[in-house]
């Protein structure tokens, strides 16, 4: 399939996402790592829970799903809940689709663009400040927060050995005190089970305490739905799960693309805190991960610190501003 039109010398034009979904889905299966918040899917459920006027961008070996904001600022699709954001592209053409992505935009002469959450090591940001600066636009660009990763070995033991002393002596007593305190296992729950596993998760969300009590609300339940529902079908919703005694202490919400799982949002029972069954969820994803065949464990947007002492590495997202002067 061509993303661009024969006729027509223009390097984006505008479509709808359902006359290039199969062309879409393979750019954003071939990203290398893959990306599940740059998929249609993603996409079509976010801009389900946005107000702004969407806009979708072809151009050969790209896609941009882009969005006008009310006061028309021109980001990209998604909103705050969208953890990775950038154009999809095929390998080698990252920087020539980001080129004609901002050209486009810099030809409709908004007052605005903002990009966030776009990784720092892809060439998109670079691209889009130098078209904007050459259109007349004030650009500055600035790192926005971490998404640590984690490289996975090919074993469980060579993953617990290559962590750091302290971390490896931490996440084994933890994993002994769990085991210690009654019969403690870790399962992805089954298509049948998956309506019982989401309402458990929220239900656990709602007994958080502190910042994390405040965030499910609501309009962010049906987002997690929505996304569960789209997902599922597809085989991408991973939810795991810990049981203690034939209880859910612990539900991961995460997905898999590629050889990509990546771990979105997680909810734990706190009446079982001292036994940490949140870091030991996080192992035992990782021990199911890496069995399966999995190089990449992604935990996303966050410098929480349980994230480094499961051996992560800091990936920076940025941002970019630009203002027509």
């Amino acid at each position: 399939m061509t993303l661009t039109s024969r006729e027509s010398d223009i390097a984006c034009i505008q479509r709808e996402p359902a006359e290039i979904g199969s062309a879409w889905s393979a750019l954003a299966a071939s990203r290398q790592p893959p990306s599940i918040f740059l998929t249609p899917e993603w996409i079509a459920v976010a801009r389900a829970h946005e107000s702004t006027e969407p806009i979708t961008l072809a151009a050969t070996d790209g896609v941009a799903a882009l969005a006008r904001e009310t006061e028309g600022t021109i980001t990209f699709a998604g909103g705050q809940l969208t953890d990775e954001q950038d154009v999809i592209a095929a390998p080698g053409a990252e920087r020539e689709v980001a080129t004609a992505v901002a050209g486009w935009i810099a030809a409709q002469r908004p007052a605005r663009v903002r990009l966030e959450f776009v990784p720092e090591d892809r060439p998109t940001l670079a691209a889009f400040e130098a078209v904007l600066t050459s259109a007349g636009y004030r650009v500055a660009r600035a790192r926005q927060t971490v998404s640590p990763i984690l490289a996975l070995p090919d074993s469980y033991d060579s993953y617990v050995q290559s962590l750091g002393k302290k971390e490896r002596h931490e996440l084994r007593r933890k994993v002994r005190r769990l085991e210690a305190a009654g019969a403690a296992r870790f399962r992805y729950a089954s298509a049948a089970e998956r309506a019982a596993v989401l309402d458990r998760f929220f239900a656990l969300h709602r007994l958080s305490r502190g910042e994390k009590a405040g965030f499910m609300t609501p309009a962010v339940e049906r987002f997690f739905r929505d996304v569960a529902d789209a997902l599922a079908p597809l085989d991408r919703l991973r939810l795991g799960v810990l049981t203690l005694d034939g209880a859910d202490v612990a539900v991961l919400f995460g997905f898999a693309l590629g050889k990509v799982i990546a771990l979105y949002n997680a909810a734990y029972d706190p009446r079982q805190a001292s036994l940490s069954v949140g870091i030991v969820s996080h192992a035992w994803a990782i021990r199911e991960a890496i069995a399966s065949g999995y190089t990449t464990y992604d935990l996303l947007r966050g410098d929480e610190p349980y994230k480094y002492d499961l051996g992560a590495r800091d990936r920076w997202l940025a941002r970019l501003d630009a203002e027509r002067i």
